[in-house]
């Protein structure tokens, strides 16, 4: 009798220890599936929220100087309208052979050859960055371009004076690399040499090429920049005419 007493208490301290096995061990799938799941989410939630908590605070900053910002704004896009003004949408071979045009009348300059060529972009503002700015005059990739020109001449020291005030005064944006002219001699008195220009331009900002006005000419002739306007000197005194105011003959003047 005793011993099944016994074998019966053996029986129900192993179905407690089983019973208090499977509770530990609901207790340790609870706290990894459960739990620390819901710890997870509650960090996610409170990082998310101290984000979000910046974001408020940087956007009242925005809201609390709304009139500075927008006033900034509206100076910068000035700026960067004044900057862009200057420079045409395009410079092209016909824009370097009208300033050699120019830079030869009123003077003895003679040109030899005329070389241009088309440069890379020296500076992009990409699509996307124009885009983030949300300017609504500016909707086009920017691009800072050049166009080298290079003038071989012979020309006189006031002439080569004359040229370069031409190009200081030209409408195009140009920049001069090099001016590089040599001495003549008793028989060609007059400067050889060359001058390096930089036309700079700028596309994407809505403004048209405008090509310069060249005089059409007939083929076959020996001036293709048409006709040159050249200033009529002043008359020697000696050979001042009078006029005779009785309506007579006009006669030089003794």
């Amino acid at each position: 009798m005793a011993e099944k007493k016994a074998a019966s208490g053996n029986k129900n301290k192993n179905l407690l220890l089983y019973v208090a096995a499977i509770g530990a061990l609901l207790m340790i799938l609870v706290y990894v599936f459960v739990f620390q799941k819901l710890t997870t989410e509650a960090e996610a939630i409170e990082t998310s929220n101290k984000s979000l908590s910046q974001r408020v605070n940087q956007l009242k900053g925005y809201y609390d100087n709304r009139e500075n910002n927008l006033s900034g704004i509206q100076m910068t896009e000035q700026l960067i309208d004044e900057l862009l003004a200057v420079y045409p949408a395009d410079a092209r071979d016909e824009d370097a052979i009208m300033l050699a045009v120019q830079m030869q009348q009123g003077n003895d300059g003679e040109f030899l050859s005329i070389n241009v060529e088309r440069g890379d972009a020296i500076h992009v503002v990409s699509a996307e960055t124009v885009s983030a700015a949300a300017s609504e005059k500016y909707t086009q990739e920017i691009q800072y371009r050049e166009l080298y020109a290079t003038y071989v001449n012979e020309v006189g020291y006031p002439g080569l004076k004359s040229m370069i005030q031409t190009i200081y005064d030209s409408n195009n944006r140009i920049g001069i690399q090099n001016i590089a002219f040599t001495k003549g001699d008793t028989e060609n008195p007059k400067l050889s040499g060359h001058i390096d220009l930089v036309f700079y331009s700028v596309t994407g900002t809505g403004k048209e090429y405008v090509a310069p006005d060249i005089v059409p000419y007939i083929a076959g002739t020996d001036n293709i920049f048409g006709e040159i306007v050249i200033p009529e000197e002043s008359a020697d005194n000696n050979s001042v005419e009078t006029e005779n105011t009785e309506g007579g003959e006009i006669a030089p003047a003794e």
